[in-house]
């Protein structure tokens, strides 16, 4: 059985706790995107929610942090190429069909 959205998050909290600093504290976004196979966390800093200044902001290159629902794996998309190209190579890659194509077989 795969992780619930609750498992996910924690997940995702603990790796994104790793990139984040007392000065510059870090969250996620409160839903994330379901991709079926995966749930994709976006997040910025924990500042940039509350004032939602730019310059509060986490620059580019840092994308956001998918979960695979199957693994527990966790890891960060890089900001190229776009976020679906880089899931859909996981998925190939790890022999992850989506939803659909489950769903036909």
């Amino acid at each position: 059985m795969g992780v619930t959205l609750e498992q996910a998050r924690v997940i995702a909290e603990r790796f994104l706790a790793q990139f984040s600093t007392s000065e510059r504290p870090l969250a996620l976004y409160p839903e994330p995107d379901d991709e079926g196979w995966s749930f994709v966390f976006e997040w910025n800093t924990k500042r940039y929610y509350r004032t939602r200044d730019t310059s509060d902001s986490v620059g580019p290159g840092s994308g956001p942090i998918v979960v695979v629902k199957s693994s527990r794996d966790v890891w960060m998309l890089a900001s190229a190429p776009s976020f679906d190209v880089q899931l859909a190579e996981y998925a190939e890659r790890n022999n992850i069909r989506s939803q659909g194509e489950q769903a036909r077989s």
